[in-house]
């Protein structure tokens, strides 16, 4: 798994930062979160493909996050694209998504379904979960939480060979959660070979929001924490004016739920030529933080003890 932040800027664009997007790269699958303008001219500088994506999850509906849609829905249906998209965000979006379609005269060749929500669970499957929680802005902003489920625990190889078990197909059964009962008639259970359950991987995205309660639940222990940073705490009052934060809230939220590494992103072209001062004030409270950058990538390892 691997994020890639295919725009860190803030409401105005620079030749460094383009408008907000991030991709979230997980075993073949693709997801966006935000469609900056030029989000579509990233993603093929980060090699992504544009076709893969299976979802786009949109934060709110101010410019900077949607103006990237238009064109991103266009190539992905003269590119051929068949699979359906799924589209979600706030109060609105379905109502955004309609007018992209009819103002421009535009029919893509793939089914897109919409959902608005304001919380909970928006795409669940056996492997992960997406959850939305709310966060504190100018305009209805949501967060989102992108979750692995618990995997099983290393198998007992020793364990499983002392207990009887021989090599071969019961061993399968045994890792994928179900009982086997031997020749002489014993039944062995997934918990006497197995070790403890391994978490799967977290990370949330809250960009365009002051530090909240539900950010800080949300990212608990979590592998990464993708969060607003747009300006230095000698600008308060403005992040304050502008529903935004400054990186030392961003590494208060992070130390409080303590994440993994902290991400800052949505960067404010005032810090220009001067951004390693947001880095350098946010690792004072949490030094795991990392300063988003167009086409940075990282990587989310598994936990496998």
């Amino acid at each position: 798994m691997k994020v890639v932040f295919l725009g860190t800027g803030g409401t105005i664009p620079t030749e460094r930062r383009k408008h907000p997007s991030l991709a979230l790269k997980r075993e073949g699958e693709l997801f966006l979160f935000d469609c900056g303008e030029g989000c579509q001219t990233q993603i093929f500088k980060a090699r992504l493909g544009i076709g893969a994506f299976r979802a786009i999850f949109l934060s709110h509906l101010h410019g900077d996050h949607v103006l990237g849609i238009p064109g991103l829905l266009m190539t992905m249906s003269q590119s051929g694209r068949s699979q359906p998209l799924l589209v979600v965000g706030p109060a609105g979006v379905a109502r955004w998504i309609h007018h992209v379609c009819e103002d421009l005269n535009f029919r893509p060749t793939f089914d897109i379904s919409v959902e608005e929500t304001d919380s909970g669970p928006v795409l669940v499957s056996p492997q992960y979960q997406v959850d939305v929680f709310p966060l504190e802005h100018r305009v209805p902003t949501l967060g989102y939480c992108f979750r692995e489920r618990e995997r099983p625990g290393r198998f007992r190889t020793e364990t499983a060979l002392g207990l009887g078990v021989p090599r071969g197909p019961l061993w399968g059964r045994l890792q994928s959660g179900s009982s086997v009962t031997l020749e002489g008639g014993r039944e062995v259970h997934p918990c006497e070979v197995l070790g403890p359950p391994r978490p799967g991987r977290k990370i949330v995205y809250a960009v365009d929001s002051r530090p909240c309660r539900a950010t800080v639940q949300a990212a608990i222990e979590s592998d990464l924490l993708v969060h607003d940073g747009m300006f230095l705490s000698e600008d308060v009052d403005k992040a304050q004016e502008r529903g935004h934060s400054t990186v030392t809230e961003a590494a208060q939220v992070a130390s409080e739920a303590r994440t993994k590494r902290l991400a800052l992103t949505h960067i404010s072209p005032r810090y220009r030529g001067v951004d390693h001062k947001l880095l350098e004030e946010a690792s004072l409270i949490f030094p795991h933080t990392i300063l988003g950058r167009d086409l940075l990538e990282v990587e989310i390892p598994r936990v496998d003890g």
